[in-house]
């Protein structure tokens, strides 16, 4: 059995139809698990006229911990053996499960399965992004922190299917992040484990959906980039390339909040910038953060103008 694992936090206006999105799926072995984290509006209700038209609904309800928190604790409670997440205001292809089914069975050495995603607004796709894979991609996906010209991550937290087991070797979501939170589960599981991706559009992310965090400020200390030094783990450190990329990614991130941000982005990304390691990433980072700022303001204006 497949759990559906559906976060839910003030979405009211959108989960009836991401709701009618799993009811009409043409795979039928599954649950959902609805956790209601602390919502302020009518979402709990709506959820439950919900529960009157099927018994595949459960809803659990807790205090507000934040998105990583609900979807942890669906989890815990989820009685499937394959875990598939869902956010409350995105919307599957009626036939998203088979799909994820025939990938179980044709792809059996992966943990994780992943369909690709658009993103909608008023229920038309406005952007399709690249995944540095050939278009119709159906198979393991290699080296996915070596490939050139990947745009999107290739997996979303509205797109997966993953093997429950898999959390007891990479862990949970990380509660401390709000941004990013879910790339970096597909980073620990990638990093570790083998990874199947088909590329059809079989799930519709909605950016005009409700208290959408992607269109809120990140502050650093929420963003995933902010805890780097957590993948000095030997688990993580043994792919290199990943290692590699993930230092590399965090200080290129925190360059643009240190030299273009306001007084506290920089402040953070004084704190965040000491977990990089420096013996990976290219040298003028050593001299763009530890140089005094004034200086290393100009060296990076200058290294800015000679790429631009």
């Amino acid at each position: 059995m497949i759990s559906v694992v559906i976060p839910l936090y003030n979405k009211e206006k959108s989960i009836t139809m991401t709701l009618e999105s799993v009811l009409a799926q043409t795979y039928t072995d599954y649950e959902v698990v609805v956790v209601d984290d602390g919502s302020t509006d009518s979402s709990a209700e709506v959820v439950r006229s919900m529960m009157a038209k099927s018994n595949k609904i459960r809803l659990i309800q807790k205090p507000n911990g934040g998105v990583c928190s609900a979807r942890n604790r669906g989890i815990i409670e989820a009685k499937g053996y394959y875990i598939a997440l869902l956010d409350g205001d995105d919307i599957w292809d009626k036939d998203f499960l088979m799909e994820q089914v025939l990938l179980i069975h044709d792809f059996p050495e992966a943990v994780m399965w992943g369909i690709n995603f658009a993103e909608t607004r008023k229920g038309k796709i406005v952007r399709k992004v690249a995944t540095a894979l050939p278009d119709g991609y159906r198979g393991y996906v290699e080296h996915y922190f070596e490939m050139p010209k990947r745009v999107s991550d290739l997996f979303c937290s509205s797109s997966v299917v993953i093997r429950r087991d898999v959390f007891d070797k990479v862990g949970m979501f990380d509660e401390r992040i709000k941004y990013a939170e879910d790339s970096d589960m597909w980073f620990r599981i990638i990093a570790t484990e083998k990874v199947a991706f088909y590329d059809k559009y079989m799930v519709f992310y909605q950016w005009d959906a409700e208290n959408r965090a992607m269109q809120r400020k990140r502050d650093l200390r929420y963003f995933l980039p902010y805890y780097v030094g957590k993948y000095r783990n030997p688990m993580f450190k043994k792919n290199a390339a990943f290692y590699r990329w993930i230092n590399r990614w965090a200080a290129n991130i925190f360059r643009r909040y240190y030299f273009d941000g306001d007084s506290n982005d920089r402040k953070e990304a004084k704190v965040a910038m000491k977990d990089i390691d420096y013996a990976i990433v290219p040298f003028k980072y050593r001299l763009l953060f530890k140089w005094p700022y004034g200086i290393a303001k100009v060296l990076d204006k200058l290294d800015k103008m000679y790429h631009k």
